[in-house]
């Protein structure tokens, strides 16, 4: 392990004997990670100290026994942003990418000036919204832990956000020309199914909610309230979840309901507008 190309190799060949999936993806995470160089010269001969050896394998250890790649290196990269994550946090999804991506599009088509992003985790999707766009955005969460790591975030990615503490929608007063969350979406039923480095590692207060619609029940009967006239709303959903998720909205007084895809063609996102 004298150079970059070879720690990969030793790593690579470390998580494919434990079964870890995407092993060459993480491999390179790990060793750019701990040499400080970027993913394209994790092949490179660059020399590799005996102090930096013992990071790499530390770190390799870790994750062949099933620990998330973002949790052992504490950095995950959503969009356009590097963030920190810990295990108060869920790591942020590619297919949350999405989510953040058609909220800003709306407040770009129709000049939306605030924003509100429920649930907010490690902040991922709020700091895009600030960073991507003219609104004021402001970003909720159930869990302390969650807006210590989020503010850091924004504050590292030179955005401005206004966080505060919040179970759902009960801590929120104002109203917003757009509301998106990635709420807690897995039924008890299918958090027993997850994968371990899911379940063993990953926050459950921010997987699971009832039979997995209970957060987007609270949504669809008291976000209008906080949504001006004209406004939006932008959820990620589960991929069985569109047609329930969107009659809720029905019934809560949303109109011109859509569910798109994500990257593997699941129904991943449901947009509303308040009448």
């Amino acid at each position: 392990m004298d150079t970059a190309r070879e720690a990969f190799s030793v790593v690579q060949q470390q998580l494919m004997a434990a079964r870890i999936p995407e092993p060459e993806a993480k491999a390179r995470v790990i060793v750019s990670h701990v040499l400080g160089i970027e993913l394209s010269n994790v092949f490179s001969g660059l020399p590799v100290d005996a102090e930096r050896r013992a990071q790499i394998g530390s770190i390799a250890d870790r994750c062949a026994q099933g620990l998330p790649v973002e949790y052992a290196t504490g950095k995950a990269y959503f969009r356009y942003l590097a963030l920190d994550v810990t295990p108060n946090v869920l790591i942020p999804r590619q297919e949350t990418e999405l989510v953040a991506e058609a909220a800003i599009n709306l407040i770009n088509a129709n000049n939306y000036r605030s924003a509100l992003d429920i649930g907010t985790g490690s902040g991922c999707i709020a700091i895009s919204l600030a960073t991507e766009t003219k609104a004021a955005v402001d970003a909720c969460d159930i869990s302390e832990a969650a807006l210590k790591l989020a503010a850091c975030n924004a504050a590292a990615n030179g955005a401005q956000v206004r966080f505060f503490l919040s179970d759902m929608l009960g801590g929120v007063t104002g109203a917003y020309d757009i509301i998106i969350s990635n709420p807690p979406y897995v039924s008890e039923e299918e958090y027993l199914a997850l994968d371990a480095g899911v379940k063993d590692y990953e926050p459950k207060l921010a997987l699971t909610a009832g039979d997995g619609l209970d957060c987007y029940r609270v949504i669809a009967y008291e976000a209008g309230r906080h949504i001006n006239p004209g406004g939006a709303l932008v959820l990620e959903i589960g991929m069985t979840q569109g047609a329930a998720v969107a009659e809720l909205l029905t019934g809560g007084g949303f109109a011109d309901i859509g569910v798109k895809q994500d990257y593997s063609g699941r129904n991943r996102i449901v947009t509303a507008r308040k009448i």
